[in-house]
């Protein structure tokens, strides 16, 4: 049961951070690995907190159909999780399409 806590909150962290700050991170691989503009990291970090954010949901879900999490924990869960993920989300969107122009 804790594990399963622990591994939302993980997920849910590190798709938030990428979600964040994935301009700060492209540049970042940007300098260490010239070959490849920070434009396409920044698209693979975009993509990749979303699809973050998409398993936890997924996990979620999964969890409330088989009735291993308590139904105001997962609520609390999706809640947070909605919302989190749509305004930021919606700010890696926007950062990115104003990257590819």
């Amino acid at each position: 049961m804790k594990k399963s806590h622990v591994f939302i909150s993980v997920m849910f962290l590190i798709a938030t951070a990428l979600g964040i700050f994935a301009q700060d991170i492209a540049y970042f691989l940007h300098n260490h690995f010239p070959c490849t503009l920070p434009v396409h990291y920044l698209t693979f970090l975009t993509i990749f907190s979303i699809i973050l954010y998409l398993f936890s949901l997924l996990f979620i879900i999964t969890l409330i159909i088989k009735n291993k999490i308590d139904k105001e924990k997962a609520y609390l869960y999706l809640f947070m999780m909605v919302v989190s993920m749509l305004l930021t989300s919606t700010w890696s969107l926007f950062v990115l399409s104003m990257w590819w122009g």
